[in-house]
């Protein structure tokens, strides 16, 4: 028995239910756009911890032809401030964090929520949000975390 997941409100079980169906459908669409690159892309099993409980999530891996590690996908959680869900996207150069937004929430912080999903939350001087909505916008996030060059 798991006391932390056990005893979950049904709402909070839904968030996470919410969570996970969106990092899955994310991935199916990272693997789609990537379909005719020369990567490698891998999905494995991580277990998190955070308020909701200890789950486990998919977390996603692509690398060169030749094994090199470019990006991790590995999801945060459900419960984030300011957002429905976070992922850590990381590289050997840097790390950046896809949040889950939706555009009709009220108390969105950032700029540029002009619908519901995945933004990379680009943290620099002023957070720039990009929509994470093609192969573009994905290839320029792992051309950040990782400087290599599509």
């Amino acid at each position: 028995m798991n006391l932390t997941t056990d005893i979950l409100p049904p709402d909070l079980e839904s968030q996470k239910g919410r969570y996970l169906q969106r990092v899955n459908q994310l991935y199916t669409n990272i693997q789609h756009w990537l379909q005719n690159q020369p990567l490698q892309i891998h999905v494995s099993d991580l277990e998190i911890e955070e308020v909701l409980g200890r789950y486990q999530v998919p977390q996603l891996a692509i690398a060169t032809t030749q094994g090199d590690l470019l990006a991790e996908f590995q999801p945060a959680g459900a419960a984030v401030m300011l957002a429905e869900g976070a992922i850590e996207v990381k590289g050997w150069l840097d790390q950046e964090y896809l949040v889950y937004m939706k555009h009709s929430d009220p108390q969105t912080f950032y700029t540029g929520i002009e619908r519901d999903g995945w933004y990379w939350i680009e943290q620099r001087l002023a957070a720039t949000t990009h929509f994470i909505s093609d192969k573009n916008s994905l290839l320029q996030l792992i051309t950040w975390v990782s400087d290599y060059e599509f």
